[in-house]
């Protein structure tokens, strides 16, 4: 009996599940101001050398073979993990989507006894949130104070986020929307055009009118060639590049990188080999002239060495560091251990 007790009280509790709807009524209640202070931490503690993130596992997308649902080439699931060292969890993330749809969970353990807390099946909510924070984050470092209009190219479920996000940075509500697919723009402008937000929202004719005098230039498509030409960008400018996130995929020439103020990324590593810088690299660009978006912050803005006058041509370029996974995850445990407790699904 003493043994029995013994490994019954050695074995963990089982994880809390929660729902999508539970998971989003969580975080309904968080500020985005509280998510943005959040994932500025985990940025900075990442830059700082404070977080450990093992290599990103990509599928769905060249080299690998398309999912057998993926009938237009844009699926894709990426496995992501991280904890931050001193820290009281590690997470691991499943996001995944293609074709207007998203998806996902995330997996919480705990640092200390190695055992699962809780499994989030976010449906992909926390990564759409985490992502478009980051954008938010670098707009407010570099943005305009005053921004003619936003140009948004790619006009799918992120834009939607991103534009939610900027809202607490930028007191601009100008949108100049492009898509591939006309549809999806004009749906969004429908979406946001006299919304409670105060947006008013147009459709360009092509990419070059949504960004031709735009002080904030947002990309968030699945491109594998430039759609951003470096001639439609106007100083002073700051282009959140969101769509890279894996080798091949590309949405703004190479030269914006390279004629650029400033280029900011979320991760040096991890943009070379995946985002925008993987092209300005095969270009010529040095990777090492590259600020992270941590150091940034810690910094309290842009000034180092040569360059201390503001940058007015920016290129924020972002392929999504499992960090954000775990900070956005810490944030929504803590605003669901406020609610009542509902015994475990396990």
């Amino acid at each position: 009996e003493a043994e029995a007790a013994a490994v019954a009280a050695a074995v963990s509790p089982p994880p809390r599940v929660y729902s999508e709807r539970e998971v989003a009524a969580a975080m309904g209640r968080v500020a985005p101001r509280a998510i943005l202070d959040a994932l500025a931490a985990g940025f900075t503690s990442y830059s700082q050398g404070r977080v450990s993130v093992p290599p990103i596992q990509t599928l769905g997308q060249p080299p690998l073979g398309r999912f057998s649902g993926d009938s237009k080439g844009d699926g894709q699931a990426c496995i992501k993990s991280a904890y931050e060292e001193g820290g009281e969890v590690f997470v691991a993330k499943v996001a995944s989507g293609g074709g207007g749809n998203n998806s996902g969970l995330v997996l919480v353990f705990s640092q200390r006894t190695f055992a699962p807390l809780a499994v989030l099946l976010d449906g992909g909510l926390l990564t759409e949130l985490r992502t478009a924070a980051a954008g938010a984050l670098a707009a407010s470092l570099f943005a305009p104070a005053e921004p003619h209009h936003i140009a948004v190219i790619g006009c799918g479920v992120q834009a939607r986020y991103q534009l939610g996000m900027l809202a607490a940075v930028t007191p601009c509500r100008a949108v100049r929307l492009w898509s591939r697919r006309p549809e999806q723009a004009r749906a969004l402008a429908a979406e946001l055009d006299g919304g409670p937000a105060g947006w008013a929202a147009e459709v360009a004719p092509s990419a070059e009118a949504a960004c031709r005098g735009a002080g904030i230039v947002l990309t968030v498509t699945p491109a594998r060639s430039a759609i951003v030409r470096t001639a439609w960008l106007r100083r002073p400018v700051v282009v959140l590049a969101i769509g890279a996130d894996s080798a091949g995929k590309q949405e703004l020439e190479a030269g914006a990188l390279i004629e650029a103020d400033l280029v900011v990324v979320d991760s040096r590593a991890q943009c070379v080999d995946k985002g925008e810088l993987q092209h300005a690299v095969a270009a010529g660009f040095d990777p090492e002239e590259a600020r992270e978006l941590g150091e940034c912050i810690a910094e309290g803005g842009w000034g180092r060495g040569s360059k201390p006058s503001r940058p007015e041509l920016v290129v924020f370029d972002s392929t999504g560091v499992a960090i954000q996974d775990v900070k956005i995850a810490e944030l929504c445990l803590a605003e669901l251990s406020r609610q009542p407790a509902v015994p475990s699904k396990l």
